[in-house]
């Protein structure tokens, strides 16, 4: 019968890879944090009336502009026309949605609290940027997809036991799921 191989047998980590794990975390995160700066609630750097953007040339401001980007200049004809029909006309509110995403992406990642559920979201956030607004005339599409590529990285390395608190909150989500606890057995795999 083949042994089961756990990270410690196929990749060990030693202190220079410990230190660059959560370097890596808190500046990542620090990244998510810069980003909801310049979209706060409950404006979000929007005008008054969540008028989008309609071109590079008839720009709005925050998250009002880079909405009317991604229903100009999306690679998904859907994607583009979901936030159209959905996104635009709930600004004032969807905003507050996409906020505390990013800013549960930078917590999660800072402290190393659920560090592989907030990789997850950064991922799928990052994928949703790509294809939104990555290649439109004025981005890199590449930033977009580095963004993607390291939330892949942080859903699939458990960085938070490294320094985070996820170390701290192990060991109880373990023991509550050994005794039949579906919730902490979920939890525990985003730690």
């Amino acid at each position: 019968m083949e042994k089961s191989m756990t990270t410690k047998d196929t990749m060990p980590v030693d202190g220079l890879g410990k230190i660059g794990m959560i370097v890596s975390r808190v500046i990542y995160g620090y990244l998510w944090y810069t980003q909801l700066l310049w979209k706060l609630p409950p404006q979000f750097g929007c005008p008054a009336d969540f008028a989008v953007s309609t071109s590079l040339k008839e720009r709005t401001s925050g998250l009002c502009d880079w909405v009317g980007i991604m229903t100009i200049y999306s690679k998904w004809s859907l994607q583009a026309d979901l936030v159209e029909r959905y996104v635009v006309p709930n600004m004032a509110w969807f905003g507050y949605i996409l906020w505390l995403m990013e800013a549960f992406v930078a917590v999660a990642l800072i402290l190393g609290l659920f560090t592989r559920l907030g990789g997850l979201a950064a991922l799928v956030q990052g994928i949703n940027l790509l294809i939104g607004v990555g290649f439109a005339p004025i981005e890199w599409e590449w930033t977009y997809g580095m963004l993607s590529i390291l939330g892949l990285v942080f859903l699939a390395m458990p960085t938070g036991r490294v320094l985070g608190l996820d170390a701290l909150i192990r060991p109880r989500l373990q023991a509550a799921s050994d005794n039949g606890n579906r919730i902490a057995k979920i939890l525990l795999a985003f730690t």
